[in-house]
């Protein structure tokens, strides 16, 4: 994490004064449970030692202006007309102001933000910036947003960027602590601190590819929201099994039949031909937050849900592992998730599945690709004494960044 005095000081040269607040929000990794929160099935991340801090003062003008040591083109939105903003990282600070429309609507802030946490590369870049901008903002005007309204909200600021966000990065960022996984459950929402056991050490390594939202990569991941809501459908439908709003895999994953009848689904359909043989409203498959998806398109199907059930067992068992401090299960299933995501999800990538078979073969426990994937970084579970070795293989695969990273407290007051 930046050093906050910097930061204040940045904040001071640029607006003239001390700030009233400081935040710092880490970024996350993702132990195991991928594609899983936004159907509703658990996760198990980790926030970690690098991530954003955010500087913080009101102003009376109801102007909101946050400048970046990261990005060169300030944001400068009127709380009066929170609009479509052209730069991406701006339309992320207008979500965040449409979440607090009903916190000191009058005033305005000056922000400054810096972050030694990597863009663009799975390890939550986005959440942290939400998470820490909101918990600055709303703490400058007097009515600090924490804990788990804290992380809802964030998430739903991100959804109007375009990107159906299941929660886990935001709950793991404003909930996490110290040596600990955070389990969390979203059918009904629950969450546990796991202890991460003595002898294990986690490193990151990138991909040498971005792994943006935007484009054909918040597109494919809309693919598989959608995906995975038509499976659930089906699936309940086959099972006798309501399903009120949005159909989740979640709501039927606990059912013993379920794992079977996944065999059962089509390769690919079409969200319009799912709701005419449901006989439902196509819109309970494709509505999303702050984006269209076309109901006459095919999409996977049978694979995709394939990955989510056994993803949240993988979850499950993960979590038994850390418990026991069976480090080596721990890795196999790692291991078997980034199978997984590579065979059934499609979102490894040639780089992805090189550098994480670099670190298994430099003495990882297991290793997978963390985050929505399509690029970015992978994490491995490995030894102490193999974590120098570890990133020295991950580095001469891919050309780096790779470096430990420690489970770390969530957002804070520094």
């Amino acid at each position: 994490m930046i050093d906050a005095s910097l930061v204040r000081d940045a904040f001071a040269a640029r607006f003239g004064a001390a700030p009233d607040v400081l935040v710092g929000a880490p970024g996350r990794v993702n132990l195991i449970g991928e594609h899983t929160d936004y159907s509703g099935l658990p996760v198990l991340p980790i926030a970690i030692d690098r991530g954003m801090t955010v500087a913080a003062s009101a102003t009376e003008d109801a102007i909101v202006t946050v400048a970046s040591r990261q990005f060169r083109k300030e944001a400068r939105i009127s709380r009066r007309a929170v609009g479509r903003e052209s730069e991406p990282w701006h339309r992320y600070v207008a979500g965040i102001l449409e979440e607090l429309e009903n916190v000191a609507p009058r005033r305005g802030a000056s922000v400054f933000i810096d972050s030694d946490l990597p863009a663009s590369g799975g390890l939550s870049s986005s959440s942290a910036l939400s998470v820490g901008l909101m918990s600055a903002l709303s703490s400058a005007w007097g009515d600090a947003v924490a804990g788990e309204a804290l992380a809802s909200a964030a998430a739903a600021a991100e959804r109007r960027v375009g990107v159906e966000t299941g929660g886990m990065d935001q709950m793991a960022i404003a909930l996490a602590q110290a040596n600990h996984a955070l389990r969390i459950d979203f059918l009904p929402p629950a969450y546990r601190l796991v202890p991460i056991p003595d002898g294990l050490s986690f490193v990151v390594a990138a991909s040498g590819e971005e792994a943006t939202k935007g484009g054909a990569a918040r597109e494919a991941y809309n693919e598989r929201v959608v995906g995975t809501r038509i499976a659930a459908l089906m699936l309940a439908d086959t099972l006798g099994v309501d399903l009120d709003g949005v159909p989740l895999l979640g709501a039927v994953a606990d059912i013993d039949a379920a794992s079977v009848m996944v065999e059962e689904l089509p390769g690919a359909m079409a969200p319009r031909a799912a709701a005419n043989a449901s006989e439902t409203n196509v819109d309970r498959i494709v509505s999303l937050s702050a984006a269209h998806f076309d109901s006459s398109k095919k999409v996977p199907v049978k694979a995709y849900a394939r990955h989510v059930l056994s993803e949240a067992e993988r979850v499950n068992a993960a979590e038994a592992a850390l418990v026991a401090g069976d480090l080596k299960g721990f890795g196999r299933l790692m291991n078997e998730s980034h199978d997984s995501l590579r065979q059934d999800y499609k979102c490894s990538t040639p780089a992805l599945d090189k550098v994480a078979a670099a670190m298994r073969k430099a003495g990882a426990f297991g290793a997978r690709l963390t985050g929505a994937g399509f690029g970015g970084y992978a994490v491995a579970a490995c030894p102490p004494e193999a974590v120098e070795r570890v990133i020295e293989a991950a580095t001469a695969a891919t050309g780096g960044p790779a470096f430990e990273v420690q489970a770390s407290d969530g957002v804070r007051l520094l």
